[in-house]
């Protein structure tokens, strides 16, 4: 199977209504083809690189649009895109600090995720008398002698659809800062057609003691 989506003619932004879409249904991740109009969103072009989608612009629908889902139909009959949910590893609100932790701070979340191969260090730290929480994290590859994971997209979603996109830097890191909400998660693309997905914890303790697992000491203001 495959798809063809417009998301010009839903009321959300085209990007969101991509990711909702690739989030919703999962069967045809890697097998949608998306029109384009003439005025393209800049994210929406994010999100098609990070998915690794085919477009064909609105104009050249026509002339573009079968050879584009005839060269579709052929990559899917050799490869199939893959998405690997990562258990939760470590979590320093629940256990012990490890050796060499990212941050000792107890307002800092450390999560550690791993899939195969592929590590997910993440550090959550929520933002005094607010809802804002700010996520760092790094992505690594643990069977290569080099394991920091350059240009690797990386897709925030929540429980209402998209809240951000980046790419790792040089040393496999990346940032997001967001509202928190439940139900939030990282898509990370390893590699083409091979994503991994990483639920955030939903307690309101990852806002930096909000609870009384994660309650610290106040230190005076500067």
């Amino acid at each position: 199977d495959a798809a063809i989506l417009d998301p010009q003619q839903a009321d959300s932004p085209p990007a969101r209504v991509v990711a909702a879409f690739h989030k919703m249904v999962p069967y045809l991740r890697g097998r949608t083809i998306v029109l384009l109009g003439e005025e393209s969103d800049p994210d929406l072009l994010q999100l098609l690189d990070a998915y690794f989608l085919p477009s064909v612009p609105q104009d050249a629908l026509l002339q573009e649009l079968w050879p584009s889902l005839d060269s579709l139909l052929r990559r899917m009959s050799t490869t199939q895109q893959v998405t690997r949910n990562a258990p939760l590893v470590f979590d320093s609100f629940l256990q012990p600090s490890l050796a060499g932790a990212r941050s000792s701070h107890p307002t800092v979340r450390r999560l550690l995720y791993e899939s195969d191969r592929l590590v997910a260090d993440l550090s959550l730290e929520g933002h005094k008398d607010s809802q804002r929480v700010t996520l760092v994290g790094q992505v690594l590859d643990t069977a290569k002698p080099e394991p920091h994971l350059s240009s690797v997209p990386i897709v925030l979603q929540g429980h209402e659809g998209l809240m951000g996109m980046a790419k790792t830097n040089e040393w496999g890191e990346f940032r997001f800062e967001f509202n928190f909400e439940p139900g939030v998660s990282l898509e990370i693309g390893a590699r083409q057609n091979y994503w991994v997905s990483v639920g955030l914890p939903d307690s309101k303790s990852v806002t930096g003691g909000t609870t009384e697992e994660s309650k610290a000491p106040e230190t005076p203001a500067d």
